[in-house]
């Protein structure tokens, strides 16, 4: 029985089940993420499991707007992540520009809140040229 117990405990170190790690999730179906950490996220991907500590992320919105176009700008944010929270990436943005769908640079605020604690773990965005070098 013992030699199961630490069979399996070895299977979960391996697997690197024993650390948890954090749950990053995008949630408004308009905000891109770009890049996580400097690096180019893939296109369509939206949610990660992450290794607790500080990340940043470059974001932008697809423009479905309704009263012509506009620049939304890709917006850096730097945000930390504790094991075994849940996250989500929120934004943050005035009535008209939810229902006209309509996204300015500057107009709209990225943030990431911890579901765990309810608290936005956020730092404030920071409008950047670019995409992934530009980013914090």
């Amino acid at each position: 029985m013992a030699w199961s117990v630490v069979l399996l405990l070895s299977i979960l170190n391996v697997a690197g089940l024993d650390e948890p790690q954090a749950r990053v999730r995008v949630t408004h179906r308009d905000l891109i993420p770009t890049c996580l950490n400097a690096a180019a996220v893939a296109p369509g991907k939206r949610s990660w499991n992450l290794e607790p500590g500080r990340f940043s992320m470059v974001l932008t919105m697809k423009q479905n707007g309704r009263a012509g176009p506009a620049s939304p700008g890709p917006a850096s944010i730097s945000f930390d992540v504790e094991a075994g929270h849940r996250y989500e990436v929120e934004v943050r943005a005035t009535t008209e520009a939810f229902s006209s769908r309509v996204w300015r640079r500057g107009e709209w605020t990225p943030v990431v809140r911890d579901r765990t604690t309810e608290r936005i773990v956020s730092a404030a965005p920071e409008w950047i040229e670019g995409s992934c070098a530009g980013a914090r």
